[in-house]
């Protein structure tokens, strides 16, 4: 069904791409930016804003009330009342990103990818700069820990090994090379072990599927031995030494494991309520980190917070993504920018989801958002599939 906004698209084109930008450079922008495009979506239209309507949306709504219905039934209420302000970025920026992206024409929106995929390439030379000046024991930017700045630069780098928009045709090739270079490097020097790990199988695969000629994937190869080397010459850190030294070290996660085991029958239809680590964790002392506030995994995280009805909605949403994302790349329907865009944001997905097995997305307020403009970009290509096949 064809979305038309009453606005003109560059005002939400504009507030998109100040969003690509802000994800990990500030937290003040980024709020700024989402609040922005949601004002901006409260004026348009309800008949148009009930077309963009779908599953999606319904599984959101899904989610976000077994979310409230667990902040109402918490125990802890003074820990979970604080997800009513800092998870409703989520919502309200799904609610206008859900929107926008289905009334773009396909230059505004390969622009918007784009604009992704460059605004991560910025944040990861950022990154790769204040860790050569020795700023930052790991690689990451201003308003992030390395560990939310380490997912999104590889959901960044999923897409851009799956979909690549030309910048300059004459140097588009070398271009994209640096992008990814620096990407690759950032992640790095990022130390994460499990996002290198994934990093390297989702490299492999793009390689084993021709998504780059071998003058582009000698050119990364070369410039990302080149910025790495470079990068860890000049901050000799005790994070890279320890994970030399301890590279199979669990980094608390056993105890958080013991822990989950203790745990895992006490609530296990609404969970404990929304940010309540700190209150339940039985084994607190334990940890080396004494820092540690999540699970450190997404899928324990929702359950504990959430419960059994919170983790089936969470897994029909994944499992949702994935099978959309195929339909998609699959389609006869589509020409093959949509496709390529739809495996660039099924490889991020998958990504961001691996990567929540030891870290986590959902509840950040970082990554939630990069993870709704993944869903949100797949809805708008799915959308588009529906108009061609009304047509």
């Amino acid at each position: 069904m064809q979305i038309t906004s009453r606005f003109n698209s560059n005002i939400s084109l504009v507030l998109i791409a100040g969003l690509s930008i802000s994800y990990v450079l500030s937290l003040f922008l980024l709020q700024l930016f989402a609040v922005s495009i949601f004002l901006l979506w409260l004026f348009e239209k309800n008949s148009e804003k009930k077309k963009a309507f779908d599953k999606l949306t319904f599984i959101i709504i899904a989610f976000g009330v077994i979310r409230l219905l667990s902040i109402f039934f918490s125990e802890y209420p003074a820990s979970s009342n604080e997800s009513l302000y800092k998870e409703a970025l989520f919502y309200i920026s799904f609610a206008a990103l859900h929107f926008y992206l289905k009334t773009f024409d396909k230059k505004i929106f390969s622009s918007v990818v784009l604009l992704f995929i460059l605004g991560a390439g910025i944040n990861a030379l950022i990154a790769i700069v204040k860790f050569n000046f020795s700023i930052d024991e790991r690689a990451q930017s201003f308003s992030s820990g390395y560990a939310a700045f380490s997912s999104y630069i590889l959901a960044a780098l999923g897409l851009a090994l799956f979909y690549r928009q030309s910048i300059h045709k004459k140097y588009n090739d070398y271009l994209w090379a640096v992008i990814l270079s620096m990407l690759i490097a950032a992640l790095i020097t990022s130390l994460g072990r499990t996002n290198i790990a994934l990093a390297t199988v989702i490299i492999l695969t793009a390689i084993v599927l021709k998504q780059f000629s071998f003058k582009v994937i000698s050119a990364v190869l070369v410039l990302t031995v080149l910025l790495t080397l470079l990068s860890f010459s000049n901050n000799k850190t005790s994070s890279l030494q320890s994970r030399v030294e301890s590279p199979t070290q669990l980094s608390d996660r056993d105890i958080i494991f013991k822990g989950a085991e203790e745990l895992a029958f006490e609530h296990p239809v609404l969970g404990f309520g929304p940010r309540t680590f700190h209150d339940i964790f039985p084994f607190k002392d334990e940890f080396a980190d004494k820092g540690i506030g999540t699970w450190h995994n997404d899928f324990l995280q929702v359950y504990f917070e959430s419960g059994v009805l919170g983790l089936i909605v969470f897994l029909i949403l994944i499992f949702y993504l994935f099978y959309v994302s195929i339909i998609n790349i699959r389609s006869k329907k589509l020409d093959k920018d949509y496709k390529k865009i739809a495996a660039g944001v099924f490889a991020a997905i998958f990504l961001l989801t691996a990567s929540g097995l030891t870290a986590g997305f959902i509840t950040s307020p970082v990554l939630s958002i990069v993870f709704v403009f993944l869903i949100t970009t797949l809805s708008a290509i799915n959308n588009k599939a529906s108009v061609k096949k009304e047509s």
